[in-house]
Parts: structure tokens; C-alpha cells; sequence
């Protein structure tokens, strides 16, 4: 018998020529996008291990075009970095790139792919989406919103009002945003000082920085069951406590629950999976179990915290910046509400203020990458084959600096959401796209946007907000990863207003 030695030379070339023979026959079979050479199984690990990503990602386009494609670890991603490419994704195409892709950390906090945001396309997605839809619309009837948000704005602006000193404006947005997506989705007004607010906070803002920051498992998935790293045992437990939170209140709503009295948007959703089973449809109802329920509050709680907590800082940071500019906006505040609190029904008239808030949306990029989206089906993009499968990335920090839609990019203005009369334009700008588009446009937009004007109001009707006496602004942003970007640690000195009739 001949005994074989294989060295460890010759599994590495045999490793390669079969990773060649691999990568000639995709290349041969399909008109994969353009991107950088890298080293085969370690990939774009300069791109993809810093927290610029996005920028990065950005400046590659300028050599290889509008879709790029790169290599991570193992996986292939492939970015879209301008409006045409983008609109013809996810909405000329929109059913062929409406798919998620599954990933080890995204499946630990969605019960394997049962929440909205993260999981792919199909009946039971559109399904789930369309019930928590109807959640939404429901409970933006009537007035519930906007005494909610009046109630708790009118509760930190106080508070503030007794800072004797500059304190950091983003302490408070982050306790004004969760303690109102808290009472939004649980119905519950709690003390400022609450002890289970600032642990869920604490929670949420931990889970998010492993986020940011990306998981070695996601990139060998094996390793979560063979060897763990600390780091991803920690995130399992926080996800772990997070749900285990949320599914308590759920169900203390169902033991509670009365129909035709809705106390929040849980209550809103048990009244949509009720009207389901009111007309019989016993398939819609086997697929909205509780598990699927639960993580839509989820959903709506955690993405909605975070986008509009780092939103409302962005919004500060620039009306401290600009002074002028908030001056305008006050000036616009007082003349169609005066002394009175603001109301959802000003939202037509707020035209500047409004205008400055998209602004901060566009230039403060809260999710300069977003959720990534996965081909369902071999497709094309600007010309290139997209294979089934595929990973896809919006970059929606270079759409938002793009100087073919907004010139000086990194100016912010106002004027360019409003037409020559000062009024906000019917169409929002091309190439504008904090929500997304699409099949998978953001589920909370529609309570987003009033949210936040009715507190940027709030709080600019109340106080002139500015730096302290001899600071200027601090013009870097401080990196979290995935393109998430947030203005330097700043503070503020507020000075309650005299309103001009």
C-alpha cells in the first residue's frame, strides 16, 4: 500500500486553482459588476473592516461606476451607489431585489427571519407587512399621536428648561425619542428617571454597536455552533433579554386587550390580526402567530428609537450650527402657531422647518448603508447580471452627495425641498432616499416624518438652542460603522423664548 503525504503547500494550491476554476465559470456565465482585485476567501478586508465604508464604497464608483462589486470573506456584495441604479432596483425591479439576505447575528434577534425588516419576500412577508400596515394607519387616526408626543415633549422641555448650564442635547433626544417610541408602542407614560427605560436604552445602544461593528460569525457562520467568540455569546444574551422584554408586554396586552379601544400600536396590531380572523381568513391568521407579532413591535420600537433619536441630534447639531437658519424656522413657528402647541394639522404650513429636518436627513447620514437587500432571482442592474442570491447594498450616503442632485453636497439647505414661493416641493428630490424605496420603503415612515417636525417644532417654538459662549461647531462626525454617522459629542445652552405675535 502506498501511503499519501499531502502537505499543507498542496491543499493551498489545490485551493486555489479550484477557487480559480470557481470564479472563472461565474465570470464566464454571468456579466458580474466591476470592483478591485482581492485576495480569494479573505476578500475586501480594508473595505469592509472600516467604519467609512459607505465613503469608500463611494469613491471605488468613481473608478468602476454606479455598481460595484466586492468581495466579503466568502460572500459577494454588490453596492449601488446612484439614483438611476438605485430606482431601477427597487422600483423598476422592485420584486426581483425585494428578498434579505439571512445572516447568523440578523436571525438571532428575528427568531430565524419572523420580523418584518429582516425578513425575505414572500406570501407570509407580504402578508405580515400588509396587517402591520393597517396597525399603523389605525392608529394614526384621531389624535391618540399627537397628544402622546405633546404629552412627552412638554415633560423634557421642562426638565431642560432647569439646566443651569451647557449640558449635551443628545442625552435628551435619546431619553425624549425611546421614552415616546415606548409610549407609542406600549402605552405606558413613565417617569424621566425610569429605571426600565435607561436599562432598555442601555440595551438597545450595546446591540447596536455590535452591529455597527460586525460579527466574525456572519462571515463564517460555523463558528457560532464550533467556537463562539465572546463578543457573539455577549450579543446573544442582550438580544435574549431585549425579546424576552417586549414579549411581556405583548402579552400582558392580550390578557388586557378589548376590542374597539386602542391604547397603542400593540393594541392596533391585535385589532388588525383580529379583523383577519373576523373574516375567516384562518391561512392569514395561522401565519400572524405570536412569535411574528412580537418581533413587528420590535421592529417598529427599536427602528424607530434609533432613527429618529440620531435624526433629532442631527437636527440640533445644524440649528446650532446655523443659527440663522433656526431663526427662520422660529420666525415661520410663530407666525402659523404663535403661542399655542403645535398640531399635526401645521404640518402643510411648516414648509422651511420641514425642509430643514430633510435636510438633516440627507447630510446626517444615519444609515448611509441601510438594510441590505437580496436578489430572489437572476436580474440585471446598469447593464450588469445579478445572480440569485446576491447581497445588495443601497449606498445611500453617496446618493445623498451626489453634486448631479445637490449641488455643494455638503452644504446644508434648505431651499432645496422648496419650490420659488418658500412652499415645500409636491415631489420629494431625486435622489433623496432615507426611507428607501420600493417593496421594502420603510414600514415607520409614515409615522416618522410627522413625529419628528412635531417635535423639531416643539422644541424650537419653546427655546432658542445654541453653543455655549465662545464654541463653534465641531465640523467631524464620529463613525459607528455601516455608514451610520453622528455629529462629535457637542453641548447646548437653551434659552426659553419670547413668542413674537
Amino acid at each position: 500500500m502506498i501511503k499519501l503525504s499531502v502537505n499543507t503547500q498542496t491543499l493551498l494550491a489545490a485551493l486555489s486553482i479550484g477557487l480559480f476554476v470557481y470564479y472563472f465559470i461565474k465570470r464566464m456565465r454571468y456579466r458580474l459588476p466591476p470592483g478591485p482585485w482581492c485576495i480569494p476567501l479573505i476578500g475586501h478586508y480594508k473595505i469592509y473592516s472600516s467604519v467609512e465604508m459607505h465613503k469608500k464604497v463611494a469613491e471605488l464608483s468613481k473608478v468602476y461606476g454606479p455598481v460595484v462589486r466586492l468581495s466579503f470573506g466568502t460572500q459577494t456584495w454588490i453596492f449601488l451607489n446612484t439614483n438611476e441604479v438605485v430606482i431601477e432596483a427597487l422600483v423598476k425591479k422592485k420584486a426581483d431585489f425585494a428578498g434579505r439576505p439571512k445572516s447568523a447575528s440578523t436571525d438571532a434577534i428575528t427568531a430565524g427571519g419572523k420580523d418584518i425588516a429582516f425578513s425575505t419576500y414572500s406570501p407570509t412577508w407580504k402578508l405580515h407587512r400588509k396587517i402591520a400596515g393597517k396597525a399603523l394607519r389605525n392608529y394614526l387616526q384621531g389624535d391618540l399621536l399627537e397628544n402622546m408626543i405633546q404629552d412627552n415633549m412638554e415633560k423634557f422641555l421642562n426638565k431642560m428648561a432647569q439646566e443651569k448650564g451647557p449640558f449635551i442635547f443628545k442625552d435628551y433626544a435619546d431619553m425624549m425619542v425611546f421614552h415616546q417610541l415606548y409610549t407609542i408602542c406600549f402605552g405606558q407614560k413613565l417617569p424621566i428617571d425610569d429605571p426600565e427605560v435607561k436599562t432598555l436604552l442601555k440595551l438597545e445602544e450595546n446591540l447596536i454597536e455590535d452591529f455597527g461593528t460586525g460579527f466574525v460569525e456572519d462571515l463564517i457562520p460555523c463558528l457560532k455552533n464550533i467556537c463562539p467568540t465572546a463578543k457573539w455569546r455577549n450579543f446573544l444574551k442582550l438580544a435574549d433579554q431585549l425579546t424576552k422584554l417586549i414579549s411581556t408586554k405583548y402579552r400582558d396586552h392580550v390578557d388586557t386587550y378589548k376590542p374597539g379601544v386602542n391604547r397603542d400600536f400593540i393594541d392596533s396590531l391585535l385589532a388588525a390580526k383580529e379583523e383577519a380572523k373576523n373574516e375567516g381568513d384562518e391561512s392569514a391568521l395561522e401565519k400572524l402567530d405570536d412569535t411574528r407579532l412580537i418581533q413587528t413591535i420590535s421592529d417598529i420600537f427599536l427602528a424607530g428609537v434609533d432613527t429618529t433619536r440620531f435624526t433629532m441630534d442631527w437636527f440640533v447639531y445644524f440649528m446650532t450650527r446655523f443659527p440663522e437658519i433656526q431663526t427662520k424656522c422660529q420666525e415661520e413657528i410663530d407666525r402659523v402657531i404663535g403661542a399655542r402647541h403645535p398640531s399635526m394639522r401645521d404640518r402643510k404650513k411648516l414648509d422651511y422647518t420641514e425642509a430643514c429636518l430633510f435636510e438633516s436627513m440627507r447630510l446626517g447620514s444615519v444609515a448611509g448603508l441601510g438594510v441590505p437587500h437580496m436578489a430572489i432571482c437572476d436580474s440585471q442592474v446598469g447593464g450588469y447580471d445579478i445572480p440569485k442570491g446576491i447581497t445588495i447594498f443601497i449606498n445611500h450616503w453617496a446618493l445623498h452627495n451626489d453634486p448631479k442632485f445637490f449641488k455643494d453636497p455638503e452644504k446644508f439647505d434648505p431651499y432645496r425641498y422648496l419650490d420659488e414661493n418658500g412652499k415645500k416641493k409636491p415631489a420629494r428630490p431625486d435622489s433623496w432616499l432615507p426611507f428607501s424605496a420600493g417593496s421594502r420603503v420603510c414600514l415607520g415612515e409614515t409615522v416618522a416624518k410627522p413625529e419628528m417636525l412635531l417635535m423639531c417644532a416643539n422644541l424650537l417654538q419653546r427655546f432658542e438652542v445654541r453653543l455655549p459662549d465662545g464654541e463653534k461647531a465641531n465640523p467631524e462626525y464620529k463613525q459607528l460603522g455601516f455608514g451610520t454617522e453622528l455629529p462629535s459629542e457637542y453641548k447646548v445652552i437653551v434659552k426659553d423664548r419670547i413668542i413674537k405675535k
